[in-house]
């Protein structure tokens, strides 16, 4: 486990570009105007995890949480968290969290998935199945971050469920009947700042949360 940090690299494959925000979106489109021009920066991802850190921060901290017995190498490069949930759902109910982060070339955080299931997820498990996870996992989002709610933008040819709270861009979508991503990203980094009408060299926010 002391030395699975140095493999993470690269994020998993993604099955949407997040960019690609078309058609009508006059909801979203107030939303990340109104977020944006409040100039505060929401950075918070996970377990003390932020947009913005470093890959050795990172590390540090999943190595940290490691030796806390909260998390454990997940598949492939990813990083596993097991918690039982409470909030959202009537009985305790065991869900696995697989996360892995993007960087850019200064070794930063721009990006980084949630990937969320059942522990208990099987084909005739009606309950368990992603369509149902889905809104439970927006529930449990609203509780974690507070404010906006979310509203409905196009991501290609689908309809996906999208939160702006300042800088921190949340979409939710279904990769399979078992999982569903959580996709959260800074749009404020010249990534994203496209996405959002923001030239590269915009002054950013001042304030940290």
């Amino acid at each position: 486990m002391t030395t699975i940090w140095r493999f993470i690299k690269y994020p998993i494959s993604l099955v949407i570009l997040v960019t690609l925000f078309s058609g009508c979106q006059s909801d979203y489109t107030k939303l990340v105007k109104s977020e944006l021009a409040k100039g505060v920066r929401k950075d918070s991802i996970l377990l003390g995890i932020r947009l913005g850190n470093t890959r050795n921060e990172f590390n540090g901290k999943c190595f940290d949480l490691n030796k806390q017995h909260l998390v454990m190498e997940g598949d492939g490069h990813s990083v596993q968290y097991l918690f039982t949930d409470s909030l959202v759902h009537r009985k305790p109910t065991q869900i696995r969290l697989l996360f892995v982060p993007a960087f850019d070339d200064k070794e930063v955080i721009t990006n980084m998935d949630l990937n969320f299931s059942y522990v208990a997820w099987a084909p005739w498990h009606r309950h368990f199945q992603a369509d149902s996870l889905e809104k439970k996992v927006i529930k449990l989002l609203m509780l974690w971050y507070g404010g906006n709610e979310f509203v409905i933008a196009n991501v290609g040819d689908n309809q996906v469920p999208v939160k702006v709270d300042g800088n921190r861009r949340v979409l939710v979508y279904r990769d399979d009947p078992q999982r569903v991503i959580v996709r959260i990203e800074d749009i404020l980094h010249p990534k994203y700042r496209s996405s959002v009408g923001l030239p590269d060299d915009n002054a950013g926010a001042k304030n940290q949360e």
